[in-house]
């Protein structure tokens, strides 16, 4: 399967080598790095606004009151909405990212009581850094979880590779078959 993986890597190699019009040949070119609309099909870092932060502050407050995390949800409000005056917001800006963030953590504490299981271990990983992050006075939105890779050569380097016990007396008999009996 290896010596097959390699043998495909040349091959394109060798392919996209003979078509291309420089004779520089690199990991980009491979994997589709050098092509401008990839590069910007890519995602960027979430926009940060006033209602992008109000949308994610008020989730991670109630989704961290859901999972039983010991802190003031009302204190992370009042220090959220300072923070958004000391940016310049005016008193009816205020007001609008208030309601916004009222609605948005009424709405998702709603939605997430309906899941007996919602707290996994997972979950509660990603809501406490976030609320250590918003109690630490950042109320920017989460980056983005990274994408797959597109290009050429992604799918042929991510497959998964089934993993087997080592049995040292079984050893010799499967250098012999083909993938298919083992």
């Amino acid at each position: 399967m290896v010596l097959a993986r390699t043998r495909v890597i040349l091959a394109a190699t060798l392919a996209l080598a003979g078509c291309s019009g420089s004779s520089v040949l690199t990991t980009a070119s491979l994997t589709g790095g050098n092509d401008p609309a990839a590069a910007a099909a890519q995602p960027g870092p979430p926009p940060s606004d006033p209602t992008s932060r109000a949308l994610q502050v008020a989730a991670t407050s109630a989704r961290a009151t859901r999972c039983g995390f010991y802190f003031d949800p009302e204190k992370l409000k009042s220090n959220f909405l300072a923070a958004e005056m000391a940016q310049g917001a005016g008193p009816e800006q205020l007001q609008k990212i208030e309601r916004e963030y009222e609605f948005t953590r009424a709405s998702v504490a709603k939605k997430i009581a309906e899941d007996p299981g919602y707290c996994t271990e997972l979950k509660t990983q990603e809501i406490k850094r976030d609320l250590n992050r918003h109690l630490a006075g950042d109320f920017t939105p989460a980056p983005k979880k990274q994408e797959p890779q597109q290009g050429l050569l992604a799918g042929l380097l991510d497959e998964p590779v089934e993993k087997k016990p080592w049995k040292p007396d079984e050893f010799f008999d499967d250098i012999g078959r083909t993938p298919t009996q083992r």
